[in-house]
């Protein structure tokens, strides 16, 4: 009997069937199947979980802060008619970026809403964050007047200014996974576009004065927002892992359509809409940063030609306002094996504090992994490059078949993965999976 997962693509106003090219004028959903072996239903569910977050706060924040900001003749009354036009002409003022995207392969049903096998993690640590556009400090000291006897604008003037015009007031940052050459279209789980399952907010809103706080002055790019009265960390992380073909199947759209994005939520507008330079449909450019994924077999010499393509390779930066480009270079070095807890004590044993403390490499490296991976909830022994998940939870089906052992470490050796095609007779042992972790330079 065959048994379908369901991916749908939700549409501004038009569907585009991946496998037909069917137009409708209404908002819809359109259907494409992807098979999954064995009489096992897949469902293609991306399951998100925001930090340091309470969902219902958020709502509500978004509830009263999504608005059009002062309109003209409120800005009139406020600062006078020339200084309010001013206001009102204020450009987008926010720059954001990720620095640490992290893919980790693991995939089957026993692993949905487990929080340690996520499935794409992305956040901003070092050289990522949120900061002001230098356009943004030009414009605001050649049309605006400090406050006699300061000589320049104040730090309380730049924020007022900001949360006062119409193209930042309540500005807030979304992760999302969009079409490339159409960004409204967003891929989502349901029928229905959920906020924090297809879009995720990210700190808080922008002009929220408290998070003004963390990069209201120049030359400043924040990562830690200690007031903010959401998430004191962007971060953000998404579930594509109920079963290897679907997660097969996500990668490859990944590497043909789609793009992890980092846009801006337009006020009072849908889920799907981003804040935008241009009003032109489709929509192809926006405010914000477009991550482009490459996943690839791993490199390994004499590696089975028939290894699925788990390790993300590479990662392409493009600032979306034009997408001419890569505007940052990656690092997705960070190759970790997952190994099985029953195999850990010949594979992959824990490090030592000894270990780790009198190397200053090893000690820099488990600071970027355990960016994604909890001390809580998974080892690394950065010395072997792997790791094994806590928690009783295993990556891996734990079956063994004519009593095969369950994993095939040996990339040389074909492995049996969903839908594989082998060269000789069907392996009895699974596919290794890998945690891949880029860092932008």
């Amino acid at each position: 009997m065959k048994k379908t997962a369901v991916f749908r693509q939700y549409a501004e106003k038009r569907y585009v069937s991946l496998g037909t090219g069917e137009y409708s004028m209404k908002v819809r959903f359109k259907k494409a199947t992807w098979r999954a072996v064995g009489g096992i239903f897949a469902s293609f569910v991306l399951i998100v979980s925001f930090q340091n977050c309470g969902k219902a706060g958020f709502d509500s924040d978004l509830d009263s802060t999504l608005d059009a900001g002062l309109t003209d003749a409120e800005l009139s009354a406020k600062y006078g008619s020339t200084t309010g036009a001013k206001v009102s002409a204020i450009p987008f003022a926010f720059d954001a970026g990720f620095d640490t995207i992290t893919y980790n392969s693991c995939a089957d049903t026993h692993l949905r809403n487990n929080p340690a096998f996520f499935s794409i993690k992305a956040g901003a640590y070092s050289t990522g964050g949120i900061k002001l556009t230098n356009e943004f400090f030009d414009y605001a000291d050649t049309n605006f007047n400090p406050v006699y006897p300061a000589t320049e604008l104040t730090e309380n003037q730049y924020k007022e200014y900001l949360a006062d015009s119409p193209a930042n007031n309540g500005a807030v940052a979304t992760m999302a996974i969009r079409v490339k050459n159409s960004l409204t279209d967003v891929y989502t789980a349901t029928n229905k576009l959920t906020l924090w399952t297809d879009v995720i907010p990210l700190v808080a809103p922008l002009t929220d004065s408290l998070v003004m706080d963390s990069f209201a002055q120049k030359n400043t790019t924040a990562n830690y927002f200690p007031f903010s009265p959401e998430s004191r960390v962007m971060e953000a992380q998404m579930n594509f892992n109920s079963s290897e073909s679907l997660a097969n199947e996500y990668r490859s759209t990944f590497m043909t359509a789609a793009i992890l994005s980092l846009t801006f939520m337009p006020n009072n507008g849908e889920l799907y809409e981003v804040r935008s330079p241009a009003a032109t449909t489709p929509v192809k450019t926006a405010y914000g940063k477009g991550y482009s994924l490459v996943f690839t077999p791993a490199p390994v010499s004499g590696a089975a030609v028939n290894n699925p393509n788990n390790i993300l390779s590479s990662i392409s930066e493009y600032d979306l306002q034009s997408a001419n480009g890569s505007v940052k270079s990656w690092n997705c070095g960070r190759r970790y094996a997952v190994i099985r807890t029953q195999d850990a004590s010949s594979l992959c044993p824990a490090q030592s504090y000894s270990d780790i403390s009198g190397n200053a490499t090893y000690r820099s490296e488990l600071a970027v992994m355990r960016r994604h991976l909890r001390a809580d909830q998974w080892d690394v022994n950065v010395a072997l490059k792997c790791v094994v998940p806590k928690g009783g939870v295993s990556c891996y089906k734990e079956e063994s078949i004519n009593g095969a052992p369950v994993t095939e470490y040996d990339l040389t050796k074909e492995c049996f993965r969903e839908n594989g095609s082998y060269s000789t007779t069907v392996p009895n042992s699974r596919c290794m999976h890998w945690v891949t972790v880029c860092t932008r330079d």
